[in-house]
């Protein structure tokens, strides 16, 4: 990332409340594939949250080629819209982490439409089969 990039946030998105708190929404149409948004992430071993509130809010990390495994179980709380993506158990929006846009590498979490989405949706993402089964519930 050069001084001076910005990260992406789609014009379309808002944060509304919804029957889980608060979600993140849009009044346009989205086309699949459009990148949603780009959000800077902190990275932390799991057992420093896991009795925090905010062990409901992390991602887990899979360390990638490029990168050096730190060793046990890491995760990351995203910023931005990140950690306000509610579950839909067939979600419209999907993420990754590590993104090159450019040609300036950015180590952020990138969210996509999965599918068109119409104007009033709310934007959902999977939280994955072990995010429930470490809260002893079965993914809806």
């Amino acid at each position: 990332m050069q001084p001076g990039d910005s990260l992406f946030v789609h014009p379309g998105l808002k944060v509304r409340p919804c029957e889980w708190g608060y979600g993140v929404f849009t009044d346009e149409a989205i086309p699949e594939g459009t990148i949603l948004e780009e959000c800077h992430y902190l990275k932390a071993p799991f057992q420093t949250l896991r009795t925090s509130p905010l062990s409901d809010y992390v991602f887990n990390i899979e360390w990638g080629p490029h990168e050096e495994d730190r060793g046990g179980e890491w995760v990351a709380l995203v910023f931005g819209f990140g950690s306000i993506y509610n579950h839909a158990p067939e979600p419209n929006v999907s993420y990754y982490r590590g993104y090159q846009r450019g040609h300036a590498p950015k180590d952020v979490f990138t969210f996509y439409a999965l599918r068109d989405i119409e104007p009033g949706e709310q934007l959902c993402i999977s939280y994955g089969e072990n995010w429930w089964n470490t809260r002893g519930q079965e993914m809806p």
